[in-house]
């Protein structure tokens, strides 16, 4: 995920040919929303960008429009398979539609980036041995195997599930009636492929209000069909890998190669024309001030 740096655009697609690049939704907004201003256009654009199927987005889309004429279409400049989540893929279990991650991360180190390379290097180590730590802790006060976030969000989808109704087929399809919107939409979900065609599901790997209604309904386990990749083993498998102390460099040895040097200092040449351009101009100027006397 980037934030549509043309230099990124074109190296990720080079380099990364067959990744899934997505833009980052909170970079697109401030420039679609320089002609189109107002919180009821912002809101309508988040809907449109967090919408998790086709048809959902269609729905905000035309909200959007009774707006005002054109501005879906300047919204549409930008390639909506790049920051909707109605065109993600459902390989990752990850639907975030914006940079904060890499942001907050920045943010966190942006005392550090100021200073000289080792210092800074020194610095990120030192705070990123203390953050690993902490993580590993963090994990000690979760009240059941599944991360607190995900939990929330499997809350919410419960919440959500009571105003589903439901039309079983006998075997594994289930046809989920959905009156969250304004416009009533039906999904169809398989318990045995775990799908549902709303996508948010397989997007985010945790049961969608949907699927939590049919569960429900058939008096499945509800925890069972939360994706691993939020369960607390997988959690500390990315913290496994610790950070080794390191003494000062005053209790190093004595390396006896040569020291470093710095490289050479460069002059730089100067456009020959460029520096005649500029003595005609001081001339002219000399000439328009002496005129003016």
């Amino acid at each position: 995920m980037s934030d549509m740096q043309k230099g990124l655009l074109k190296a990720v697609s080079e380099v990364l040919p067959e990744s899934e690049h997505r833009w980052c939704a909170r970079h697109i907004l401030p420039s679609w929303s320089k002609d189109w201003r107002g919180l009821e256009r912002r809101n309508n654009f988040w809907r449109c960008a967090r919408a998790s199927c086709v048809a959902e987005l269609n729905f905000h889309l035309d909200s959007l429009n009774m707006l005002r004429n054109g501005i879906c279409e300047s919204l549409l400049r930008y390639n909506k398979e790049t920051w909707c989540r109605a065109y993600f893929n459902c390989d990752r279990k990850y639907d975030i539609i914006d940079n904060n991650m890499c942001e907050t991360f920045n943010a966190w180190i942006l005392a550090a980036r100021h200073k000289t390379i080792i210092t800074m290097l020194e610095e990120i180590r030192v705070k990123m041995i203390e953050r690993i730590g902490k993580l590993r802790e963090f994990a000690d006060t979760w009240i059941c195997d599944i991360s607190p976030i995900a939990m929330k969000v499997y809350q919410d989808n419960m919440a959500q599930s009571m105003r589903c109704t439901i039309k079983w087929n006998g075997e594994y399809g289930y046809e989920v009636e959905d009156t969250s919107l304004r416009v009533v939409l039906k999904h169809c979900v398989n318990m045995q492929a775990q799908t549902c065609t709303c996508r948010s599901w397989m997007l985010k790997g945790i049961s969608c209000a949907h699927a939590i209604a049919v569960m429900h309904f058939k008096n499945l386990d509800l925890i069972n069909y939360i994706s691993h990749w939020y369960h607390k083993s997988t959690y500390l498998k990315a913290y496994s890998t610790f950070i080794q102390p390191v003494s000062n460099m005053q209790m190093w040895p004595t390396s006896t190669n040569p020291p470093i040097e710095p490289p050479p200092i460069k002059k730089m040449l100067v456009d020959q024309r460029r520096r005649e351009e500029e003595k005609k101009l001081n001339i002219l100027l000399l000439e328009s001030f002496q005129e003016g006397v």
